[in-house]
């Protein structure tokens, strides 16, 4: 289920949600938290610590670890979205 969180700088949104999650048993949290250097590498390199890839077909996906339980979920947390480095042309790529 997705959701956003709004709110001023220092409000809490972050720690409030991260502790939240933390708290529920069965919930595995992956945090992405974005700066102007995020790129797409680090983004995968996350995944690679809470995901499989496996191949559906001729599709292949990530799939999250067996070790982290079958009755486990795993919350991606992206953090800061919107501050991906702007390119020679003013934009962002795309993530």
């Amino acid at each position: 289920m997705p959701l956003i969180l709004c709110g001023p700088p220092g409000s809490g949104k972050t720690m409030t949600l991260t502790s939240v999650l933390q708290s529920i048993q069965g919930v595995v949290l992956a945090s992405l938290n974005f700066s102007s250097r995020t790129t797409p590498d680090i983004i995968l390199k996350t995944f690679a610590q809470y995901c499989a890839y496996v191949r559906r077909g001729k599709d292949i996906v990530l799939e999250p670890v067996e070790s982290l339980g079958a009755q486990s979920w795993l919350v991606v947390f992206c953090d800061e979205i919107n501050l991906p480095e702007n390119d020679a042309y003013g934009t962002q790529r795309v993530i």
